[in-house]
């Protein structure tokens, strides 16, 4: 269900769109091909029955990252129109027609770990591969001057900025297509992540 979303300047004065990101993997009793097949009909339920607030929601298999103790899983990636969406999806995710997909997922799950980026620049694009690459950077340096050179030299990226601290992950995230790689700035650290989606 890939969809093209517009960028931030196309919602106006409204609330900038996010991400609600979300790493897991399963119990290593778990069979793969059964904890995705559940995954997918989480999925599937939501857009179905489709709370307010959401535009659409995905799953990407992911190599081994630091947040998942240096082991593979997956990522999921929600985009939400507003905060204002993220109580009603948190709501909606255990009841009703979604309760069940959701609990039988949720059951086959060793371990997850949360976090909500919000749109910089660029236009979202749930691709059935894309590679993410997650930037630290250093104390004191200014974000802005530091990924705006790389906003010009790669024009079909998507820049992701951490909300809070809820988890694990980096502060920055942007997202190209398969294949392609962006340069870290000068003193910050990076990690390319490549996914290929359920």
């Amino acid at each position: 269900m890939p969809c093209l979303l517009g960028t931030n300047e196309s919602l106006g004065h409204q609330e900038k769109m996010l991400a609600y990101l979300f790493w897991h993997r399963p119990y290593p009793t778990v069979e793969t091909g059964r904890y995705e097949e559940s995954l997918l009909r989480f999925q599937h339920s939501l857009v179905e029955h489709r709370p307010a607030g959401l535009r659409d929601v995905t799953s990407y298999r992911i190599p081994a990252v630091p947040w998942l103790g240096d082991r593979g899983g997956y990522e999921d990636w929600c985009y939400v129109e507003g905060s204002w969406a993220l109580d009603i999806l948190n709501g909606f995710a255990v009841a009703g027609e979604v309760k069940a997909p959701h609990d039988t997922a949720a059951g086959q799950m060793e371990i997850g770990h949360g976090g909500l980026y919000t749109l910089i620049w660029g236009t979202p694009n749930l691709s059935s591969r894309h590679a993410v690459t997650w930037l630290t950077r250093p104390r004191g340096v200014q974000w802005r001057s530091a990924l705006e050179p790389l906003r010009t030299q790669t024009p079909e990226a998507v820049f992701w900025r951490r909300q809070m601290v809820l988890g694990p992950a980096p502060e920055f995230a942007v997202v190209v297509p398969s294949g392609q790689q962006i340069r870290v700035p000068d003193g910050w650290t990076g990690l390319q992540v490549s996914g290929e989606r359920l």
